[in-house]
């Protein structure tokens, strides 16, 4: 699975480096077109040629620049798509580091002040559970805390100390995290639009 991704980025690679190339290729090639069907034109002002004959000489100039543009579109398109999906690459990679340092930062910051999360409490979508079943659920963990309150005498632990440094901290890797996919997203929206 994963040679088969690391082929498949590969290829996506080198055809968008050949897009690249053949990309330098078909626009100097479309500036000699323009080039070759403006003198006819200026030949045709001059009274070297008829209108005609100037339709004649230029119409297989036209051909192949139409042929040229479609080329150079999806060129265009291999190439963007290339670099879409390398940006997307980038952005679940900063997800993922951001998340991992958010993820490390919130263990740490329990360590500290002691507090151990009584269980992981999954994800769900909020039309998974149905409000009685919360209801029971809720029920079930007060049951279990009363019989672990009972089982160990209560230690009185003093309320955590409002530490308004380190909730700040947080505030501003959360701003960071959001500027930085913001930065990306209007780039992709950028790159939408050109193409």
């Amino acid at each position: 699975m994963i040679q088969a991704l690391i082929i498949l980025l590969h290829h996506s690679e080198s055809s968008a480096s050949n897009a690249k190339d053949e990309l330098r290729m078909l626009d100097l090639e479309r500036e000699i077109l323009s080039d070759a069907i403006r003198h006819l034109y200026e030949a045709q002002a001059e009274g070297k040629i008829t209108e005609q004959e100037r339709e004649k000489l230029a119409a297989s100039y036209k051909a192949r620049m139409m042929s040229i543009k479609e080329s150079i579109s999806k060129d265009e398109t291999i190439v963007a798509l290339h670099d879409l999906e390398g940006m997307q690459e980038d952005l679940m990679k900063l997800f993922s580091e951001r998340f991992g340092e958010l993820t490390s930062k919130v263990d740490e910051l329990r360590t500290k002040i002691d507090v151990k999360p009584i269980k992981e409490i999954p994800v769900r979508l909020p039309n998974q559970m149905s409000p009685s079943r919360m209801e029971k659920n809720e029920d079930a963990e007060e049951d279990e805390e009363a019989e672990v309150s009972e089982e160990k005498p209560k230690k009185k632990r003093k309320p955590p100390e409002e530490r308004p440094d380190a909730k700040t901290e947080a505030e501003k890797r959360i701003d960071s995290i959001r500027s930085e996919v913001e930065k990306v997203l209007d780039k992709l929206g950028q790159m939408e639009i050109e193409s």
